[in-house]
């Protein structure tokens, strides 16, 4: 059980860095590229949009294995209350 615990948590942190090395790869990356502060702009922004719907999955996906995992914690508490009556 803390393995479990230990790797969702390694888990959630990778990520983390993940989003913020991306990110901070992007803006360093379209700053220094040599091309004119409008197509920066615009590339900056595309990457940016490209990126939020990277997030937004992910959000999802994550929503989604908090909702099973809290369906599968009910069921054990239940069965479990169930064995001490």
């Amino acid at each position: 059980m803390e393995n479990e615990r230990e790797k969702q948590s390694s888990g959630s942190g990778f990520f983390a860095g993940l989003v913020v090395g991306t990110i901070i790869g992007l803006v360093v990356g379209v700053l220094f590229a040599p091309q004119s502060g409008r197509q920066s702009r615009e590339q900056l922004r595309g990457k940016m949009d490209e990126l939020a719907s990277l997030s937004k999955a992910a959000w999802e996906e994550g929503k989604e294995a908090v909702s099973q995992k809290g369906a599968e914690l009910q069921a054990r508490f239940t069965n479990v209350r169930r064995g001490q009556q």
